[in-house]
């Protein structure tokens, strides 16, 4: 993996603070570009772009459509319902190494390199223990997650309420719950991990029972064991819900190769009007989180309409490292666009 992507992604590394910080038990927020952000109240931050899109013109807006051939010569698009639709410029979010498989670029789509994510969520019930952490990082070799998430500390709303009856699915080491357990009120905290998958890093595709939670992934009872081991969650913590997720496209890796990739493969595509953007679409890391992903669409509009820069795109460090004020959302402005 190449080191170019960090620039001012990555908060740096304050040896002596930090070594402080843990002789003293301090709790220190102050760390990275991040470290103070907005969450919805609600809804999560699926909320935010469902507010995103009533903000745009409604008839504008079409889902769950199949793209199933693309025709860059001929600029056409067929759909999985057969409907075909002519375009001038085409702004492409699928994964760019699928886009150039499908357009006969096998050779290029294999120099770039991804990982995919598996998502475990645990309601407890209880009060949280881990004060006003929000995510933690896990380098240990005793826990299959690189990152965990309290999410029950972003949003009240993230958890049910104190007076709803659930019942204990299983401890919090996976082991079965009594079957003398019955449904109780709480209060409930919540965790969520993170757990990588790749080529280097195989995940267990098997199942295991969890008694009254039914049958799971493996990798959410070695999630569970993990938490235990990492002191997150008490061995015999009541874990009154689970959730998992895989993710096929979770992070693109800056690899070795990747800018010499990009550098090839984006141009080529624009040359057939395709603007491939998004978290995957351009397969930056460094501007891959949901707010990069909007002004790369928002930036890539304005270069097909105007012929504008996408800064975003291609000056990671320089849009990284300060805090947007000149490109701000005006309602009349979309007049003109309608």
């Amino acid at each position: 993996m190449q080191c170019n992507w960090l620039g001012e992604r990555v908060a740096t590394v304050d040896v002596d603070r930090a070594i402080s910080n843990v002789i003293n038990n301090k709790e220190d927020a102050g760390w990275g570009p991040n470290a103070v952000f907005r969450f919805p109240t609600r809804g999560g931050t699926g909320a935010i772009w469902k507010g995103v899109a009533k903000l745009l013109p409604q008839d504008k807006q079409k889902y769950n459509q199949k793209v199933v051939s693309l025709d860059k010569e001929s600029k056409i698009a067929t759909f999985a319902d057969g409907r075909q639709i002519q375009y001038g410029a085409l702004v492409l979010t699928s994964p760019l190494d699928q886009t150039l498989r499908w357009l006969g670029k096998a050779d290029l789509a294999s120099r770039l390199q991804y990982s995919s994510s598996h998502i475990i969520g645990v309601g407890i019930r209880g009060s949280c223990p881990h004060g006003s952490k929000c995510w933690l990082y896990f380098p240990e070799d005793n826990c299959p997650f690189y990152r965990c998430t309290v999410f029950s500390n972003y949003a009240k709303s993230n958890c049910p309420e104190e007076d709803q009856m659930l019942p204990t699915l299983c401890r919090g080491d996976g082991s079965a719950a009594e079957p003398t357990f019955s449904s109780e009120t709480g209060p409930y905290w919540s965790l969520m991990f993170e757990v990588s998958e790749s080529k280097y890093k195989p995940v267990n595709p098997s199942t295991v029972d969890l008694g009254r939670a039914g049958s799971w992934p493996a990798v959410v009872l070695d999630t569970l064991k993990g938490a235990v081991a990492t002191k997150l969650l008490a061995a015999d913590a009541e874990v009154v819900s689970l959730y998992h997720r895989r993710e096929e496209y979770g992070y693109p890796t800056p690899s070795l190769d990747r800018d010499d990739a990009l550098a090839e493969a984006l141009p080529w595509l624009q040359s057939f009007g395709i603007w491939s953007r998004g978290r995957f679409g351009s397969y930056k890391y460094e501007v891959a989180n949901q707010d990069h992903s909007l002004m790369l669409g928002v930036e890539c509009v304005d270069n097909i309409l105007f012929g504008s820069k996408e800064l975003t795109l291609n000056q990671p460090d320089v849009v990284n490292a300060k805090k947007n004020t000149e490109l701000l959302y005006r309602s009349a402005s979309m007049s003109s666009f309608r």
